[in-house]
Formats: C-alpha cells, structure tokens, sequence
C-alpha cells in the first residue's frame, strides 16, 4: 500500500505575519498569534488542494507496488534516498517553491481573511463564497502523481 509522509516541513512560512497583516489592512499587533496559526492552517489546506508545497519539505513515499517514480507532491526538486534493494518501491525526495507564485499567495492571504474576518459569526453561505474563490485559483495547480 502506498504512503506518503512528509519527514520535514515547511520551515519558513511562505506568507510573513507582515503580508498576512498588510492584506488584512490591520497595523497593531494584537491579533497577531491569532492571523499566525490562520497563515499555517490556510497553507496547509491551500496544500492538500494542490498537491504541492509552498515551501522546501522533503517527502517518504513507502510501499510504491508500481515501480516508477512518483512525486505525489510537487515540485520536485530532487531525490534524497533511493532503496535500490527494494526495487524503489520506498525512497524519500525534496519538493517545494523557492518562492511561492504570486496567485498562490494571493489563495493563501483570501483564505487568512476568510479565517479572520468569520472567526466568531459567519453565515455558511458567505464562508463558502470566499473559500471557492481561493479554490479557484488552486486548482489550476493540481496535477498527476507520474512524473
């Protein structure tokens, strides 16, 4: 069975606290450990939407029963470890943005906003206009596992 684990993540957040604030057009600081975990949360799930990561990671893919490379996340930027014995059916790889694209960050920063701006009242219907329109721009970003 194949799995994927993510050995090591993002260390450096895409999104400054700086940018997230800036969008939100708030300049004190005291939401900022709130607007923090929103710019973890928002990457994460931007994350899983595309399929790539938004910052270097390197990546365990185990149990790979097809014999060929696949990087289930992406960019790839190069192979770490390869277990030739086994036929690479397990091996570890870095994927990731030196920088994110511009429309990414944007996606990212929409869903901060969405986050703050909902945190306590919001209508189901309203929160799900502005997360669809970060969706959007996601997932022209999704892609195949084969390389």
């Amino acid at each position: 069975m194949l799995q994927i684990q993510v050995i090591t993540d993002v260390e450096n957040e895409p999104i400054s606290l700086e940018d997230a604030k800036s969008f939100l057009q708030i300049d004190y600081p005291d939401w900022d450990f709130l607007i923090s975990l929103l710019i973890v949360a928002s990457r994460t799930e931007s994350e899983k939407i595309t399929g790539r990561a938004y910052g270097l990671k390197t990546i365990q893919v185990t149990g790979n029963t097809d014999h060929e490379k696949i990087y289930p996340i992406l960019p790839f930027i190069e192979d770490k470890v390869w277990d030739l014995e086994k036929d690479c059916k397990d091996y570890r790889y870095e994927a990731g943005y030196s920088s994110i694209p511009s429309d990414l960050k944007l996606a990212v920063l929409m869903r901060v906003a969405t986050g703050f701006s909902y945190r306590e009242n919001g209508t189901t219907q309203a929160i799900n206009m502005a997360v669809n329109a970060s969706i959007n721009k996601e997932l022209k970003y999704r892609h195949s596992f084969v390389a």
